[in-house]
């Protein structure tokens, strides 16, 4: 019999989100944590041991980690879907059919891209164009170092996806802090202690992770809250499944890759502008992460409430759901606007010491802020619509607002606004992309309003 407390279509539905939500929050804060940290060290490693470039070392070569991400929604998406719905039909074999596909299809990809990264270490750093050949050599030797570790971030990825889809987000949170922790104790010691330096900081990503995909393999297999009574890694490959799976996970994989490329492309546009202009936005995209990791993880827990609850077709449920959603993650973008609009240049001078750093960044903040509450609120919409299975509109409307992000951007920097065009076009383009998921959302939504009425 399943276990109650990772039911999601019965009981309290604000309280089960909020509960399913804050471990997928907490993690996303966590690992923004040790970036952050990462950052520090790499800058001592540069400023007082010689290492110099290490932070854009680490920064460029990061920059296809980053690009894995898009690959490895795939298995991940595939898993919370299937196990979500089919937990919520209260078919555990196809869910656990699911989960073990997910897995398989996650190892090879994760196998395949890491082994490009190592093979074609040269040419992706050389894509940079970067003029210092010792950067240049740091880069490559993290990422070939790092690309050690893809399988392993693949398949671990894609576990937590079966405990999401299944309702327990708190035991992949707890691992997951587990990984960070060792990870941010090993960098210092790798790097400093035993003088391994930027090759250091990738061999603790390495072990961190491998230690996190061990730990989840034992918990999916004899954790008292696993999703399946018994998981063996041995198992028929069935065909209907991976095609479902892809047809689910490729949308999010080419959303979040093509956001990633596009990034890479304003970010060009933004170098045009000086190291002061490429601080101010690094900087405050990060304090932005205040916005998007709350509203993502908030996303991801609604998506595992409404595949569970749309599996047991119960409509109405779904409509509460949603309804109380929105309300939450209102209330939420109307805080962070508050403090990104109020708070802009204290929060910007935590991390840079420049007045026009500190202009530009603030500058941005604000711009930013008067985005949140839709931005927020479109979390919900991308939830529901991926619950659901419909992973392919968020995805259309993702990439056409970031191809209109990098139109507009380009267009006003052209102008006499200069780099403040860039933060009103990157502004521009997130309201356009919000405006439309919640539309499109309202629209799809009122189909299952019809089916609880003919119900």
């Amino acid at each position: 019999m399943r276990n109650a407390k990772y039911d999601l279509t019965n009981g309290p539905i604000l309280k089960k989100l909020i509960a399913l939500s804050v471990p997928i929050m907490a993690t996303s804060f966590m690992q923004m944590a040790y970036s952050l940290s990462d950052t520090f060290w790499m800058g001592i490693l540069s400023r007082d041991y010689g290492a110099s470039g290490a932070v854009a070392a680490v920064g460029t070569a990061a920059l296809y980690l980053w690009l894995s991400m898009g690959l490895i929604s795939l298995g991940r998406m595939g898993a919370e879907i299937g196990v979500s719905q089919n937990m919520g039909r209260g078919d555990t074999k196809a869910a656990k059919g699911f989960a073990q596909n997910s897995i398989m299809l996650s190892i090879v990809l994760g196998v395949i891209y890491s082994v490009i990264m190592i093979v074609a270490r040269r040419p992706l750093i050389g894509f940079f164009n970067i003029n210092d050949p010792g950067v240049v050599l740091q880069a490559q030797q993290y990422l070939a170092v790092s690309a050690i570790a893809m399988p392993f971030m693949f398949v671990h990825n894609v576990i937590t996806g079966c405990f999401n889809g299944y309702g327990n987000t708190k035991l992949p949170f707890y691992i997951n802090s587990l990984g960070l922790a060792l990870n941010i104790i090993l960098s210092p010691i790798l790097i400093f202690v035993f003088g391994l330096g930027i090759i250091g900081a990738a061999i603790g990503t390495v072990i961190a992770t491998i230690v996190n995909v061990v730990l989840k393999i034992w918990a999916i297999k004899r954790y008292s809250g696993r999703p399946f009574e018994d998981f063996s890694f041995r198992f028929q490959i069935v065909k209907d499944k991976l095609v479902q799976i892809c047809k689910w996970g490729i949308p999010v994989a080419v959303e979040s890759m093509t956001f990633t490329f596009l990034f890479m492309v304003v970010s060009r546009l933004i170098s045009d502008f000086g190291i002061e202009a490429i601080a101010a936005h690094r900087v405050g995209y990060q304090v932005e992460a205040l916005s998007f990791m709350v509203g993502g993880g908030f996303a991801m827990a609604y998506g595992s409430f409404v595949g569970q609850n749309y599996g047991a077709k119960k409509w109405s449920r779904l409509h509460s759901g949603y309804k109380a959603s929105i309300k939450v993650m209102a209330a939420y973008g109307l805080v962070i606007t508050f403090i990104l609009f109020i708070f802009a240049e204290p929060l910007v001078s935590i991390f840079l010491n420049s007045a026009n750093e500190i202009q530009m960044g603030g500058d941005y903040l604000r711009i930013i802020a008067l985005t949140q509450l839709l931005f927020c609120m479109e979390g919900v919409a991308v939830g529901s619509f991926r619950g659901r299975g419909l992973t392919m509109k968020p995805t259309i409307v993702s990439a056409g607002s970031n191809i209109l992000r990098v139109i507009v951007t380009y267009a006003l920097a052209a102008t006499a606004l200069g780099i403040t065009g860039v933060w009103w076009g990157i502004a521009v383009a997130m309201t356009v992309k919000s405006v439309w998921l919640l539309i499109w959302h309202y629209i799809n939504g009122r189909k299952l309003q019809r089916l609880d009425e003919v119900i």
